[in-house]
């Protein structure tokens, strides 16, 4: 006897880097070239010579996740190490959950699927707060470089993911 278990999903945000370059505009960066090429969000640094490198938006938008929830990236490294981080509003919390991972570089695009569930609860008076004053978005999501050298990195589509794992099947 086989037992399959079956996800069914649908997604409630996704952004996908074509001809948009309103959503290119909400990225803030810190030493990194941020551009639009062949529908993919381009990044790139040198963080021997400028530093750290790192990109980051927020999703400010009235949404309000569950931890049933996935974030979804489409993702190409190909210099070092890129570092992946997230803070999100969980429904009736006071404080923003978080997570971070280490995506090590391939020449292949690679699905990286970050369960909401995995995040814990991130304590601050100051950060991520500072970065948007007077505003309290739903999603705030780091890409940086995790150790020096050449700092590339290309990002087909951002998603949000709402899943529902029905049970088990014959």
């Amino acid at each position: 006897m086989i037992f399959l278990s079956l996800l069914f999903g649908s997604i409630i945000w996704q952004e996908e880097f074509i001809n948009n370059t309103l959503f290119v505009h909400q990225f803030n960066e810190y030493t990194v070239n941020i551009q639009l090429h062949n529908g993919c969000l381009y990044l790139k640094g040198n963080p021997e010579a400028e530093g750290f490198s790192c990109a980051w938006f927020y999703l400010d938008r009235d949404m309000q996740f569950t931890e049933e929830d996935i974030l979804e990236i489409y993702i190409r490294v190909i210099g070092v190490n890129t570092r992946l981080k997230y803070f999100y509003k969980k429904k009736n919390s006071s404080v923003y959950w978080g997570k971070e991972i280490i995506v090590q570089p391939h020449p292949d695009w690679q699905k990286i699927k970050l369960p909401l569930n995995e995040a814990e609860p991130f304590y601050s008076s100051n950060f991520p707060f500072a970065l948007t004053p007077g505003k309290t978005p739903a999603l705030y999501f780091f890409i940086d470089n995790f150790a020096s050298g050449n700092y590339e990195t290309e990002i087909d589509y951002i998603s949000i993911i709402k899943s529902d794992t029905p049970g088990e099947e014959q």
